[in-house]
């Protein structure tokens, strides 16, 4: 057997494990280690395999990993979304739509010291759903602008999802994270602008309650009271793309700052502290099983010369770069569907990473474009994982509703993404590529 047939056959056993409900980590884990030791042999496969674990998750490098998502936890103990929301709502409340678009806005704000989405809808949705549904917008439109606009964590840096690209591709998480500025950003403000056309031109959509325009000394307030989500994003972000700090020196001080934001908050939830701990603990257990398992599987597909085989087929149909990336966009769609965007990225890179690189798309770009497909996956049936996490947060909710009401949200960031491929600008510009 030819090392080629090998790599097909590594492919295709791990296609099988997944069918078989293997967790993917393991299956990634098991498929690679087969592969190797039917490339290397089992003497040499054995002594690679012995320590594996340690050389692929002991870079000191991936500490980013751990210290974003105690982050991200202890920003939810200092109660940074509710002024987040507070201040969103000072601004926008008094417009058609206005509480949707606050909370929008909510989302992206939070999304700036989280980088969840999970987390950024969960928190969002208990304080925001409730209040839209009082003032009589649908379940529709109040889910789904939610859940949609939770996946803003996911984007708008400190992004988990950029950062495991990053350590799948090797792509600089700076980079990455001043790219996606722009990007975030305009999301928001399709999403908001979308709200706002969709409520005036739906007389069914409109409040029945409508907030008074708040004086301008009053919004001043309130964005004043929510400056610790702007602090800590300009103190994070700012150091980076300064060249002041590292991406790892930039977390473990914005984890610094988000401890210190949640000791000193009054009426903090007891054991809210120990509780992100905990979460952040459980989290990077589960995303190192991911990298080891990944970065197996990598190393024994680069040995049999299959990804770099694939990666000169495709190249050869001489396709346009812009055709090229809309058609590996399409297989993101569908697996969206299904498999959570870290998986997402671990399972793919290996492949799809060498045809990008060969074809010159631009790495950065392409991170950005698939972050923006796990952002459509997060709220796409039959998985949906975003709107499940409202659904719990607010029981009374219909499932079918919010995912209805994601629809239009949906459409809106196909055309982000769009707008990014035939305009590449929007992400290099802000890093000067």
């Amino acid at each position: 057997m030819t090392q080629i047939e090998i790599g097909y056959f590594m492919i295709a056993g791990l296609l099988g494990l997944l069918a078989l409900g293997v967790p993917i980590a393991l299956s990634l884990i098991l498929a690679g280690g087969v592969g190797l030791i039917a490339i290397r042999g089992e003497m040499a496969a054995s002594f690679i395999l012995e320590s594996f674990a340690f050389t692929s998750a002991g870079s000191l490098a991936l500490i980013v990993v751990p210290l974003f998502v105690f982050m991200g936890q202890l920003a939810l103990s200092a109660g940074m979304s509710d002024k987040a929301y507070r201040a969103a709502k000072a601004w926008f409340g008094h417009l058609p739509g206005g509480l949707p678009i606050a909370t929008i806005f909510a989302c992206a704000g939070f999304s700036t010291v989280c980088g969840s989405s999970v987390a950024t809808a969960a928190i969002v949705s208990k304080a925001t759903i409730p209040e839209m549904l009082r003032a009589g917008f649908s379940q529709r439109l109040a889910g789904g602008c939610v859940a949609v606009a939770g996946t803003l964590g996911v984007l708008i840096p400190p992004s988990g999802i950029l950062i495991i690209y990053s350590i799948a591709t090797h792509v600089s998480i700076a980079d990455l994270f001043i790219g996606a500025l722009l990007p975030g950003a305009l999301t928001a403000v399709v999403y908001a602008t979308g709200t706002y056309l969709m409520v005036r031109g739906n007389k069914e959509l409109v409040q029945r309650t409508v907030l008074p325009r708040m004086a301008w000394g009053e919004r001043v307030k309130a964005t004043l009271q929510a400056w610790e989500v702007g602090f800590l994003f300009v103190v994070v972000i700012g150091s980076i793309y300064l060249g002041w700090a590292t991406a790892t020196e930039a977390a473990g001080i914005g984890a610094l700052i988000a401890l210190i934001f949640a000791l000193v908050r009054k009426n903090r939830p007891k054991g809210s502290i120990q509780k992100g701990l905990l979460e952040a603990g459980s989290s990077t257990a589960t995303i190192f099983f991911l990298i080891i398992g990944s970065a197996l599987f990598s190393v024994a597909l680069s040995t049999t010369q299959l990804p770099t085989v694939i990666a000169a087929y495709v190249t050869s149909f001489d396709l346009h770069p812009t055709v090229l990336l809309l058609l590996l966009l399409i297989p993101y769609l569908v697996m969206g569907s299904f498999i959570d965007g870290i998986s997402m990225i671990f399972l793919t890179m290996p492949v799809v990473f060498p045809i990008i690189t060969e074809a010159g798309i631009n790495p950065v770009v392409f991170g950005i474009v698939v972050t923006k497909m796990v952002e459509i996956g997060a709220v796409t049936p039959p998985v949906g994982l975003n709107v499940f996490v409202v659904k719990g947060a607010v029981p009374e909710l219909q499932l079918g509703e919010v995912f209805r009401g994601a629809v239009p949200y949906l459409l809106m960031d196909l055309l982000v993404v769009v707008a990014i491929i035939l305009v590449p600008g929007l992400v290099t510009l802000p890093i000067g590529g």
